[in-house]
């Protein structure tokens, strides 16, 4: 049996095992995805381990996606762009580390709304989620603003985009002043905090008092609960918006094909996805976020 494995902390709520192991048992593979709690002092262990023969490689969640760059021999671009890596995929003793996160939320954006050419889009948050999707709308050559509390990291991805692509890109302070400015500007919003996730999901990063920008398309990365509380609002105002499962089918989804060099079976991993956010408690037991970090 070869083996993957999920290294963060924490891991209990993660539901990679669930989608990886459905998708392996679907196509007849033998091998075995299991989570590990693993502390930052460990890291480097678990990371040299990953190159023996039995493993195939992992993947990395919060608080090891930036840290374990050093550790590896090979960087793809996906995670050079990102700062980050979420997959590291071992052949023969060598370990690159990828990032599909990028290109699992614009997988999952352009499969749901068509994206104009002359679209200015809107990001909440300046974490990891918020880099992947800004460097993914900066690809598709949009221009963006940036809210965030953490004025100083959302400075830092906009620095970084202006390094690589032609689009202008703008950061204002969390306040209802710059959600205000942007109601007339942008066409799309894309909630990258964790504000709304169960269990605190009756919170919204959207004020209430403010209205949406007239024809936006809402993306939340929170997939739990299914229906976020900034989803609703949209729904209430007429505009369509989804929530973050999609992107987290299509990233998993990639890491598998990276893995094993096969297509991924998306609908036996998306049975296995919606079961497990239906289970009794989930919201309970979804009290973080591996996608959606700091606002």
């Amino acid at each position: 049996m070869r083996k993957i494995v999920l290294l963060g902390s924490p891991v209990a709520h993660s539901l990679s095992p669930a989608i990886q192991n459905a998708a392996f048992e679907t196509a007849g593979l033998d091998i075995r995805y299991e989570a590990m709690e693993v502390s930052p002092e460990d890291l480097a262990a678990a990371i040299a381990t990953l190159r023996t023969s039995e493993w195939l490689g992992a993947n990395v969640t919060i608080p090891h996606k930036e840290a374990v760059l050093p550790l590896l021999d090979e960087i793809h671009p996906s995670a050079v762009q990102t700062s980050a890596v979420n997959t590291i995929v071992n052949s023969d003793g060598h370990l690159e580390g990828h990032n599909t996160d990028l290109e699992g939320f614009v997988r999952d954006l352009e499969a749901n709304w068509k994206i104009p050419v002359d679209a200015r889009s809107l990001i909440l948050g300046a974490g990891g989620g918020a880099r992947a999707v800004a460097f993914g709308l900066a690809k598709k050559d949009l221009d963006l603003l940036l809210i965030a509390r953490n004025e100083p990291r959302a400075e830092k991805i906009a620095e970084d985009i202006r390094r690589k692509y032609a689009v202008e890109i703008t950061t204002l302070p969390w306040n209802d002043e710059s959600f205000a400015a942007a109601t007339g500007q942008c066409r799309l919003i894309v909630n990258a905090t964790p504000l709304g996730m169960a269990p605190n999901d009756e919170t919204s990063p959207w004020p209430s008092d403010v209205h949406f920008p007239p024809d936006a398309f809402i993306y939340d990365l929170v997939y739990s609960p299914r229906e976020t509380q900034l989803v609703q609002q949209a729904r209430q105002a007429g505009l369509q918006a989804l929530s973050g499962d999609g992107m987290l089918l299509n990233q998993a989804a990639i890491a598998y094909e990276l893995w094993v060099g096969r297509p991924a079976p998306r609908a036996e991993m998306r049975e296995a996805l919606d079961e497990v956010l239906e289970r009794p408690r989930i919201r309970e037991r979804l009290n973080v976020q591996t996608e959606v970090r700091d606002a």
